[in-house]
């Protein structure tokens, strides 16, 4: 956590905001109180977890079962 005066951070903006990318937390202080915190936009990629949609997604039995000829050859029922 950083604190810096006001008239300091204008000085330094692009060294303060290079720190606030690398996760620093920087506070500007006027009349001796916090009154600006910077923040980041950008988001970290959030960690992806194992398993974590376990039991949500359902396959049909006949999942890996090989398609039909007529599905390889275009030969659509439903049209004729």
């Amino acid at each position: 956590m950083l604190n810096i005066a006001l008239q300091d951070a204008q000085n330094k903006l692009p060294e303060l905001i290079q720190l606030v990318e690398q996760g620093e937390e920087i506070f500007i202080l006027g009349d001796n109180k916090i009154r600006i915190k910077l923040v980041s936009c950008t988001e970290k990629p959030k960690k992806r977890l194992f398993g974590q949609h376990r039991g949500l997604v359902t396959m049909s039995e006949d999942f890996d079962s090989p398609l039909p000829d007529s599905f390889w050859l275009g030969n659509d029922e439903s049209s004729s």
